[in-house]
């Protein structure tokens, strides 16, 4: 029988920041009651068990090859690899909580049983410098997401096709399909089980596993905005009535002005974030 939840907080070196410690300890206090591990490069093994003896042994390990940690190109490939998600088939959901990323509040049942197979803040066209007018399209970034362990492994076990959804508008004509085809073979199919993706790993099941497949539900972009803020989070927070979400990833990169407010107003009354 499955747990219901797994907190997942990757981590890749040995000095942290004092934002990126913050984030850790708030994840902690606000979602005491979880399983939380430290997924990170089997070179830092003993970092991490020292990490977590000083957090009273909350924190458990979930080690990975060294490549994996090297480079983006290298996590992206971890976060669409089914040996990454088959370490937690003990559970239903995994939070996954980059120390970039800040439990706001403890909405994490509430998110969980609504069902859907992949949750992160919504993406604006543009990504991460939006255009303008402000456009929301995509369901949504990884940093601060979370994932139904069942869906991303049935996915990950069927080799299949998926269309690259970014090049929908290239224009049309028999050379054009033809080129469309080549791209979306070679950028994102299966070679010899290993799935091979050249764009983030958040795009893609955000964006292209929901148009290949119909059992993957993400949520709707207005419904998501509840879920996590990132880039335009002034915009998202009118949109969300004034009130603030989930959580939120990258928020020192995109409007810290914003966070400095928010992180010392009223509405962070539970566990309230210092700010130094």
């Amino acid at each position: 029988m499955t747990s219901k939840q797994a907190i997942v907080v990757p981590l890749y070196k040995t000095e942290l920041t004092e934002p990126e410690l913050m984030s850790l300890e708030r994840t902690l206090n606000v979602l005491a009651e979880h399983d939380l591990f430290i997924v990170g490069p089997e070179r830092l093994q003993s970092y991490f068990v020292a990490l977590s003896k000083q957090y009273g042994e909350r924190l458990r390990l979930q080690l990975f090859s060294d490549h994996f940690f090297e480079s983006i190109a290298g996590y992206n490939r971890l976060l669409v690899s089914e040996q990454f998600y088959a370490r937690f088939t003990d559970y239903e959901y995994m939070l996954l909580v980059q120390t970039d990323a800040l439990v706001l509040k403890d909405e994490l049942a509430l998110w969980c049983n609504k069902g859907y197979s992949y949750i992160g803040a919504p993406m604006f066209k543009g990504f991460t410098t939006p255009v303008r007018p402000l456009t929301l399209f995509c369901v949504g970034n990884g940093g601060f997401s979370l994932r139904n362990i069942e869906d991303f492994l049935k996915v990950l076990r069927q080799p299949r096709l998926f269309k690259n959804k970014l090049m929908e508008d290239w224009p049309g004509g028999w050379i054009s399909i033809t080129y469309r085809y080549l791209i979306d073979y070679w950028s994102f199919s299966y070679k010899n089980t290993q799935l091979n993706i050249d764009v983030n790993e958040d795009v893609f099941w955000g964006l292209f596993v929901p148009a290949a497949c119909s059992f993957f539900k993400v949520p709707p972009v207005d419904e998501a905005i509840a879920f996590a803020f990132e880039a335009e989070p002034e915009h998202l927070y009118c949109l969300n009535e004034q009130r603030l979400p989930f959580g939120c990833h990258a928020w020192q990169r995109y409007d810290q002005g914003f966070w400095d407010r928010m992180l010392t107003s009223d509405q962070l009354h539970h566990l309230p974030i210092k700010i130094k």
